[in-house]
């Protein structure tokens, strides 16, 4: 058991791996600037996923200490998507804000291999920044559309983000591309779960080889002792 439960983290983490980002399904919340969604661990490399359905999005980060903020926003490449979203981040107690203008900047696309969708990218924002509450406002001029708020930049897939990955990948594909359930398999994840697969089925079969020649050798000497 012990050996399977290796090979099971050994293949989750490698398949985590292929993401940059843990994602964050957060288009069912109610999120508002007095009830933001609260970012855990800024370093670690997130994606949100949003639906603005009129009004902005906010999100929030405490920090007591020093930390490397790094923020940056993508819109799905879809038909009638809109491409003019503003994000807006803001230190609390401080007159001093970044913007990031979709109005603005030359944005260039990109294809997402992991998940096999395509996107439209904004210049970035990156900087070491002192503790403190951090606000982040994500809007356009009607405060419609879908976005992806990518926050962080520290890869980390650990078991159990492999498995939020997997469960939350057909409803992206659903819910957010308005795809179906089986263009999960666009992506290089149909080649890394393949191979995860026949690896484990090798790995088992092995082990269930091993266990039933030691049992055989274990009754064939009883066998003899009793003679």
């Amino acid at each position: 058991m012990k050996k399977f439960s290796f090979v099971l983290v050994s293949v989750m983490v490698l398949l985590g791996v292929c993401s940059a980002h843990q994602p964050r399904l957060e288009w069912a919340k109610n999120n508002t600037e007095s009830n933001p969604i609260v970012v855990s661990n800024p370093e670690i490399s997130q994606a949100f996923y949003g639906i603005l359905s009129g009004h902005a999005d906010y999100y929030q980060i405490k920090m007591d200490t020093g930390f490397a903020l790094y923020v940056n926003i993508v819109v799905p490449d879809l038909p009638k998507q809109r491409r003019d979203f503003i994000v807006d981040i803001r230190k609390e107690s401080s007159a001093v804000s970044t913007r990031l203008d979709g109005t603005k900047f030359q944005r260039s696309g990109f294809y997402e291999e992991f998940a096999g969708d395509q996107y439209f990218q904004w210049p970035e924002f990156k900087r070491q920044v002192p503790a403190g509450t951090y606000n982040i406002m994500v809007s356009n001029k009607e405060n419609q559309w879908k976005y992806s708020l990518a926050i962080g930049q520290i890869e980390s897939f650990p078991l159990g983000e492999s498995l939020k990955t997997l469960v939350a990948l057909p409803a992206l594909k659903i819910h957010f591309f308005n795809k179906s359930f089986f263009a999960i398999w666009q992506g290089k994840i149909i080649q890394f779960l393949s191979y995860g697969i026949l690896f484990l089925i090798a790995i088992i079969t092995i082990i269930i080889l091993i266990v039933k020649k030691i049992r055989h050798r274990a009754k064939h000497t009883h066998k003899k002792g009793k003679k």
